[in-house]
């Protein structure tokens, strides 16, 4: 091949996903199932049909809310008993955190867990979750447990990894290089706090900095194996790697509860963290939240907003005057809905993520761990979740694996494809999972879900920052200078509501 041309064929194939440039088309089960997608990456074409559209509808409000994804619906929770409306794209609510079903079985969306709280996080959320039923407090250990006890994952069953043809326990090996890690962050432990604006003043400063950084200067093993099982963890909780979080990101990552002094509580049910929104919901006002409603313009009226949006499903365009907003959808769209407000976010990145739930009857002989993480993947393959050992009630006989891919931010505008190439992509994730289980999958059928903004990658300066406050009009949710992070998700939906 002449040099130029490889030189293209390879710049190619390095702009693309996996699916674009895989030329494996075999398939890896003989007997055809449905595969549904999911997406609301094409919901902008939308807008120009709006826009042709009377006003059918009118509505006041004192407060809307745009945006019905955990930072959202737990400003919904703080305005409970005041006047406010939720408008919600999807149709669901959760955002990332979101859940489907088939026939019975809860299908994890995205976020699917959380772990136990330390007593000195911020009040603000336990004060919520232990309202809504979640936590209660361990007087014993300082600490919030989950009351759903039927949801803790156990300690043995929580993990297993592959790589290079091997599986073992953990993800970093206790080694020489390790240890040394551990004791690097040891005096960082109980000072990572969340939500992230309590950090304390004084260890800030390791937001300006990637955690690469960090770790080149306390002189921690250079070695790529041993890096490349960090930047596995930090790709998995933060989508970038540590040569692109701050070095407070992946320092909060190892330090952020006691791992080193106790037990700390997994917690995941099937719907994933669905679960925290379903608590939520449940104590709102059903008429005050519409799902499937598309907010395309905000404009300034007086001392409030005039807000249009359109109601797809019965393709009628809506009018709103409020008072204040508070803004809980994602941030890259902002400039477009509404081009008077200065949006303070345009130097955010995002992560795509895409989640293909695989649903089988069989139960094959190395199953049984709840996480399993696979460590050699080139295509953003992070591993799966068995959710046979999530707890199911009296569901039998059927179960989900959900694998999910963390992929580059520059692969964005190819998830329109993943339509057109859906059958690959779950034949490449029943490879994977193949490759751990040692046999076959048998498939029911497969759900793929794409995100093209799913998370907010911290890069360093990302956390701390002071906005311009926009009088009536707030912002909530991960991607305002937080950690993609449920706890943060509702902090700042709740300390958005309450600074109207």
């Amino acid at each position: 091949m002449e040099r130029r041309k490889f030189i293209k064929k390879t710049a190619i194939t390095l702009s693309a996903p996996f699916w674009l440039t895989s030329c494996d088309t075999d398939v890896l089960n003989s007997n055809p199932f449905p595969i549904s997608v999911s997406s609301l990456a094409k919901s902008g074409h939308l807008i120009k049909n709006a826009l042709s559209l009377k006003v059918s509808k009118k509505r006041q409000t004192e407060t809307l809310i745009v945006g019905g994804g955990l930072a959202g619906i737990a400003a919904a929770h703080t305005l409970n008993n005041k006047d406010y409306l939720l408008l919600e794209l999807d149709d669901r609510y959760g955002g990332s955190s979101s859940a489907s079903n088939y026939q019975g079985v809860a299908l994890s969306r995205g976020a699917h867990y959380d772990l136990a709280y330390p007593g000195y996080y911020g009040v603000e959320v336990l004060k919520m979750f232990e309202q809504l039923g979640i936590i209660e407090y361990q007087g014993w250990n300082d600490s919030w447990s989950f009351k759903d006890r039927q949801h803790l994952i156990p300690a043995a069953r929580r993990q297993q990894c592959f790589q290079k043809g091997k599986l073992r326990k953990a993800v970093i090996p206790k080694t020489e290089a390790s240890h040394k890690l551990m004791e690097v962050l040891r005096p960082f432990e109980g000072r990572m706090i969340l939500p992230t604006r309590l950090t304390p003043v004084d260890i800030q400063y390791l937001d300006q900095m990637t955690f690469d950084t960090f770790l080149n200067d306390q002189n921690i093993d250079a070695d790529p194996y041993f890096r490349n099982l960090i930047d596995y963890q930090m790709l998995d909780d933060y989508g970038g790697t540590s040569q692109q979080v701050s070095a407070l990101a992946g320092i909060h990552y190892y330090t952020c509860r006691p791992y080193q002094k106790q037990h700390v509580e997994l917690f995941s049910a099937p719907e994933g963290n669905q679960y925290f929104a379903n608590k939520i919901h449940q104590q709102l006002s059903s008429h005050k939240i519409l799902n499937q409603h598309l907010v395309y313009h905000i404009e300034k009226q007086g001392a409030g907003y005039l807000v249009n949006a359109l109601d797809i499903i019965q393709n009628q365009r809506l009018e709103i005057q409020t008072d204040a907003i508070v803004y809980a959808g994602q941030k890259h769209s902002l400039p477009y809905i509404a081009p008077e407000i200065d949006s303070p976010f345009n130097e955010n990145i995002y992560a795509p993520w895409m989640v293909v739930n695989i649903l089988t009857k069989q139960k094959p002989n190395n199953f049984g761990f709840w996480q399993n993480e696979y460590l050699d993947s080139e295509s953003g393959f992070l591993g799966f979740i068995d959710s046979s050992v999530q707890y199911q009630g009296n569901l039998k006989g059927i179960h989900c694996l959900t694998g999910y891919y963390c992929l580059k931010p520059e692969h964005r505008s190819q998830l329109l494809t993943v339509e057109d190439h859906k059958d690959r992509i779950v034949n490449e994730t029943l490879t994977y999972i193949r490759s751990m289980v040692k046999e076959p999958i048998n498939p029911e059928a497969a759900f793929i879900h794409v995100m093209g903004h799913a998370m907010p990658i911290p890069t360093p300066n990302y956390l701390f920052k002071t906005y311009p406050e926009i009088g009536n009009f707030n912002f909530s949710g991960v991607d305002t200078g937080k950690l993609p992070l449920l706890f943060e998700a509702i902090d700042s939906g709740i300390m958005a509501a309450k600074s109207l």
